[in-house]
């Protein structure tokens, strides 16, 4: 007579499973540790830490030779400074004006009228400084008249004065004709003097 088995069907349904382990251990792998927020924050910095350095040995080496080039200063505007014209010389009065004692050449005006136009050595004398030298001829009315009488009547005269300095005058009195014809020049010096707010004549050279 055959012995039955005694296992009991409980153990047999309960026997190791078909992965090989004890069927009193888990079926579930151990989970693997994740890396924490810290190191991964630390790896990013460190990789934006890197790229910021080689960004810069980039700078460096290709633009650190390069040099910006200074703006142009501007232009210097020079003013050319203005051109002094020469004083044209007025040239001769051939108007015979009548002149008058305001200024030294308003004198010889009027001393040259009286001699030429008026033809009084009277009038001529009146414009000569009461301190002219009395050995001067011209400080004499007479002797202007003796003068006056050698000029033709109707002779013309142009007067070119020019100042030497205050006072002292450079004259050529060109004589000519009646109906044109030029005559004598004369060259003087002519010095004049201020009495009492007139101008009178102090001398007469030959220049």
């Amino acid at each position: 007579m055959s012995r039955r088995s005694m296992t009991s069907p409980i153990a047999r349904a309960t026997g190791p499973s078909r992965s090989g382990m004890p069927s009193g251990s888990s079926s579930r792998p151990t989970p693997t540790p994740r890396p924490s927020r810290l190191r991964r924050r630390l790896l990013f910095a460190f990789a934006a830490v890197v790229a910021l350095l080689f960004v810069a040995l980039i700078a460096v080496f290709t633009g650190g030779d390069s040099t910006t080039p200074a703006a142009a200063p501007p232009a210097a505007t020079t003013t050319a400074p203005p051109v002094a014209i020469p004083a044209v010389p007025a040239g001769p009065d051939c108007t015979m004006p009548p002149g008058d004692q305001n200024s030294g050449e308003g004198v010889i005006a009027a001393f040259e009228h009286a001699y030429y136009v008026q033809r009084s050595g009277t009038a001529a004398h009146a414009l000569i400084s009461p301190d002219a030298p009395s050995t001067a001829p011209f400080t004499v009315a007479a002797n202007l008249d003796a003068g006056i009488a050698t000029v033709p009547e109707g002779t013309r005269y142009c007067l070119d004065v020019d100042a030497l300095r205050p006072g002292v005058f450079a004259l050529t009195i060109t004589e000519s004709s009646a109906d044109g014809v030029p005559g004598t020049q004369y060259r003087q010096r002519i010095t004049t003097t201020e009495i009492e707010g007139s101008y009178v004549i102090a001398s007469i050279d030959a220049a």
